[in-house]
């Protein structure tokens, strides 16, 4: 015969674990925050190298905001998920020197904001296990555009070319360790760390070759960004590639064509001696 329950019992309840949700408000204002402080590198109190120790003091506030965020899973939040608000502060920086109209730099900045905002909200939802199809293109391509920003603001900032061509091997090595890591299937810390040192040296080699061949070679800054950048694309593409076992015909194709336009870029800047 069975007793009935003693009092304690009766009410007890059990209790379920409910997966909560990170409020995006709070996503929103450091965006602004963020936003904020980027506008302030337009100040004309601000000489050229206090505007690059603005823009460290702009990752340093958006490191906290980001780990407060995207924390709450058992893998805590690797370098990666920070490694687009630096390239952004870096091209933020420079563009707030080349850029004269306030009103373009406003779009730069706004842009920057609401990039900031989608990137953490899908990283977010990665390490959730909660990503879904768009995302990685979503990823990609602010990625592409950040770097892309990147590389245009150093080879126009008249940089010592030593100190350009580390910064050229920083953003590249920094870009390619964040794809390794984020965008598409997973590499290993270790892995992605030695193929993303590959791809930096590539292109680190090829801005070196295009500097050091300026007697016979006539380079914009337009078209040098746009060389390094297919650089870049096309070999952290190919090791990609190559890790997932993805290779098809039309991914073979995609590269060939990239490859052709740089190829054609580097042909035609050639200009003899003398002429």
């Amino acid at each position: 015969m069975k007793t009935p329950p003693t009092p304690e019992d009766r009410y007890l309840r059990t209790t379920a674990v409910v997966p909560t949700e990170r409020d995006r408000a709070f996503l929103v204002f450091a965006g602004v925050v963020l936003v904020a402080i980027a506008l302030g590198f337009k100040s004309e109190l601000l000489a050229q190298g206090q505007v690059w120790a603005l823009a460290l003091g702009l990752v340093v506030v958006a490191a906290p905001a980001l780990l407060g965020y995207l924390r709450g899973t058992a893998e805590f939040p690797r370098i990666e998920h920070y490694i687009p608000v630096a390239l952004g502060a870096v091209t933020l920086a420079g563009l707030s020197i080349l850029v004269p109209e306030l009103w373009k730099y406003l779009a730069f900045t706004a842009t920057f904001g609401a990039g900031f905002v989608l990137l953490a909200r899908l990283d977010y939802l990665r390490l959730r296990d909660a990503e879904k199809r768009g995302h990685i293109l979503v990823q990609e391509t602010i990625l592409v555009l950040v770097v892309a920003g990147a590389y245009l603001v150093l080879v126009t900032i008249p940089f010592n070319i030593v100190l350009r061509l580390v910064w050229i091997f920083t953003i590249t090595f920094l870009a390619s360790y964040r794809s390794f890591r984020v965008n598409g299937i997973t590499i290993a810390p270790r892995r992605a760390f030695i193929f993303a040192l590959f791809v930096a040296q590539v292109v680190t080699f090829l801005a070196w070759a295009i500097t050091a061949l300026s007697s016979w070679l006539v380079v914009s800054e337009g078209p040098f960004a746009v060389m390094l950048l297919f650089a870049w694309y096309i070999n952290r593409g190919l090791v990609r590639h190559t890790v997932e076992d993805t290779f098809t015909r039309n991914v073979i194709l995609e590269y060939a064509a990239f490859a052709a336009v740089l190829i054609y870029l580097f042909v035609s800047s050639y200009r003899p001696p003398g002429q």
